[in-house]
């Protein structure tokens, strides 16, 4: 049965975060499993011993464009990272050191072996179907290897594709980078103005870093005001899309307000012609995506092979509804993820669902560059 708009709200939290369950029925499993999809709270959660303050996010943002922090001086956060491609780069897999240019048109760097996911929205990695977050328990990159924006945020400098480069050694890099920005007087006065006193560690490093990401948020799409209330904020199709998402078993793994589980999920995506990657633990495992700002952020999965949504589905469509048809020859049918093997999709249902994604995206996030950065370097590294 689907639901119309006047019965889709179930509950409302504290009036601001609502609550949308639905059940499979009873023939298609022994027990009921009760799906449920969010609104975005309004407020961010920092650790406690990283709270918010506007010097460490303006400390944050120079950082995340300086590329003072990579051991070439050519590549900054923002050159994989950048605000006019969704905080992504937009291609399938990224290019680190020994790159020139932005995104698609990026030519000569490294490559490396996984596409970039966005910033936008890292704060709520991890949260709950309620809404509860816990910023140092916030599974981070397509593994998981890291638990909070501050974990991740000095990973990327360590690799030797990303950031590094091969000239410094990975146990000398992060000394590296502290000494470079210690002879430079207006990070030791930014750094004295975020922390009160200019020393400079490479723990306030991730803390400044991960201060002002967690800022990069787009938490009020057409869905989000829907489910807090306005019954206008989606259309009837995106509504339609919204219970067809559910049905089909779609939000199993994407659910909660970020329409993910942050779980690790064997689904046997092509592998890229460049690169094998076998995932997480060696079971080309990778951990659910958000759904949120897909139209900012493609192309999509841990590879990037697949340019827009229809693929996606189509794929979906093909390892799914008891086919179990592998799409990867290194993964074998009973490899791939039950609850990828139970969702049930055909052509009507993905247009639909496609129609719902829409209403998850918010253009409204932080687009600012700064004019210049502290080392004098390019801003955004070798973009231009």
């Amino acid at each position: 049965m689907r639901l119309d708009k006047s019965a889709i709200l179930c509950i409302i939290f504290l009036g601001s975060l609502a609550t949308l369950t639905s059940c499979r029925p009873d023939d298609e499993q022994d027990n009921e499993e009760v799906t449920e999809i969010s609104a975005l709270p309004a407020s961010i959660v920092y650790p406690s011993d990283n709270p918010y303050s506007n010097a460490k996010f303006e400390l944050g943002q120079l950082l995340f464009w300086d590329p003072v922090l990579s051991g070439t001086n050519e590549v900054a956060c923002a050159t994989c990272h950048h605000p006019s491609l969704g905080y992504s780069d937009g291609r399938a897999l990224s290019s680190g050191v020994n790159g020139q240019g932005l995104g698609p048109n990026r030519t000569g760097g490294v490559v490396v072996k996984r596409n970039s996911p966005t910033v936008i929205n890292t704060a709520y990695n991890g949260i709950s179907v309620s809404g509860t977050v816990n910023p140092m328990a916030s599974p981070m990159f397509w593994d998981n290897r890291a638990s909070s924006l501050e974990e991740q945020a000095l990973l990327p400098m360590l690799s030797a594709e990303e950031m590094r480069g091969v000239a410094i050694a990975e146990s000398d890099i992060l000394d590296t980078l502290v000494n470079r920005l210690l002879a430079i007087a207006e990070y030791r006065n930014l750094f004295e103005a975020a922390f009160g006193s200019d020393e400079i560690t490479e723990t306030r490093i991730a803390q400044a870093l991960a201060n002002f990401q967690r800022e990069i948020v787009a938490n009020n799409s057409p869905f989000d005001r829907y489910m807090r209330g306005n019954m206008n904020a989606m259309t009837n199709a995106q509504v339609q899309g919204m219970n067809t998402f559910i049905e089909s078993g779609c939000a199993d793994c994407h659910g909660g307000p970020m329409f993910s589980d942050y779980e690790l999920h064997t689904l046997s995506t092509p592998n890229h012609p460049q690169v094998e990657d076998e995932g997480a633990t060696g079971n080309f495992d990778f951990r659910t995506p958000t759904l949120r700002n897909l139209a900012f952020t493609e192309p999509y999965m841990h590879n990037g092979v697949f340019d827009d949504l229809e693929e996606v589905l189509e794929f979906y469509r093909d390892i799914s509804g008891g086919n179990a048809n592998s799409q990867n020859p290194d993964v074998a049918n009973n490899q791939i993820d039950q609850d990828a093997r139970d969702l049930r999709v055909n052509g009507d249902d993905m247009d639909e669902i496609i129609v719902f994604l829409n209403a998850l995206n918010d253009p409204d996030f932080d687009t600012s560059i700064p004019s210049s950065v502290p080392s004098g370097l390019p801003v955004g590294g070798e973009i231009n």
